[in-house]
């Protein structure tokens, strides 16, 4: 498996940054490709399950399984879509010093692709392994921006 991380540091208190985190009103504003739910069973908490789908420049449909759930703390959760499976995990913390409230989330993916042949471990290497840490930094950027907008 392939692992890409990304973390952004946001100032607005912890339970602010976490509601928005997980609130599908929300999703389509900072989630990068993001465009509807279509299944929703007991998210976010463990062993809940979210199917989504992404725009059309995206990953297609995406099925997430919650594996732990932490409130303001810790979320995992394993995926699968039409290109790889893997898991993400989610940390959430605060941030201390200064004068305002900020929090630092985290991420953490570890995917592996579903094909792409011999030359799978090349593309992704030189090329995949990129999108998705970019992908991570656009997400929690527009969270960023969301949660101060």
């Amino acid at each position: 498996m392939a692992t890409v991380e990304a973390s952004v540091e946001i100032p607005a208190p912890l339970a602010d940054v976490w509601d928005l985190y997980f609130g599908p009103d929300r999703w389509p504003s900072w989630v990068d490709q993001f465009a509807a739910v279509t299944f929703a069973d007991g998210y976010p908490d463990a062993g809940g399950r979210l199917v989504w789908r992404s725009t059309g420049a995206g990953r297609g449909e995406v099925r997430e399984r919650v594996l732990e759930h932490e409130p303001r703390s810790l979320h995992r959760i394993e995926f699968e879509d039409p290109e790889a499976t893997g898991r993400l995990e989610t940390r959430f913390e605060i941030v201390t010093g200064g004068d305002a409230p900020r929090t630092r989330v985290g991420q953490r993916l570890e995917y592996a692709l579903s094909g792409g042949g011999p030359l799978a471990p090349i593309t992704d290497f030189l090329f995949i392994r990129t999108q998705m840490r970019r992908s991570l930094e656009r997400s929690l950027g527009a969270l960023r921006l969301e949660a101060n907008g």
